[in-house]
């Protein structure tokens, strides 16, 4: 008898498939995103559809929105159709960058009020490039970015109404390791 162990599938690998099915069955009009919430993660109630053509072959994907309360937010500017792409007209966008220009990605972000509130978390896991897109209403807010090796930002931004600011998070290039 031959014994085969195979790898339990975890929410590691589950979340990104189950998110893929997700916008794809959206962008083909097939279900909205309640129907197939995951309880992890914030719902996705919109997305935007990237185009590229590679090798001749036009093809498209999709870059979900997720929406906490009323805030919604989207994760975006990897490759070269990302960052040409149109994006809705957020009031705040952040630039996650290392001080030498290497954009980073999987930065959690924390939006406080200037009360200390938490008004909104975002894991590592929704923030799957350089670039988030943030519709928050005007006010004052302290926002927290954290690179993946724990080295926090912190910055205070004031949105005005009608506005759109770009703000950039750069971190110390780390120093090579041997």
């Amino acid at each position: 008898m031959v014994h085969v162990e195979v790898p339990r599938l975890t929410k590691k690998y589950l979340l990104p498939i189950a998110r893929v099915m997700t916008i794809t069955l959206m962008s083909m009009g097939l279900t909205t995103s309640n129907a197939l919430a995951i309880s992890s993660e914030p719902p996705i109630v919109d997305h935007v559809t990237i185009h590229h053509g590679g090798d001749g072959f036009a093809a498209s994907y999709a870059l979900p929105i997720y929406q906490v309360e009323d805030i919604r937010f989207l994760s975006a500017g990897v490759g070269i159709e990302e960052r040409k792409a149109t994006y809705p007209s957020f009031p705040l966008k952040l630039i996650f960058a290392e001080s030498g220009g290497a954009f980073l990605t999987g930065v959690s972000v924390t939006i406080q009020d200037m009360s200390g509130k938490e008004i909104l978390t975002i894991s590592p896991d929704q923030i799957s490039g350089p670039w988030l897109f943030l519709d928050l209403g005007p006010g004052t807010y302290r926002v927290t970015a954290i690179r993946g090796d724990g080295t926090p930002i912190k910055q205070t931004i004031h949105l005005a109404k009608g506005k759109t600011k770009s703000i950039y998070f750069h971190w110390p290039t780390p120093k090579a390791k041997g």
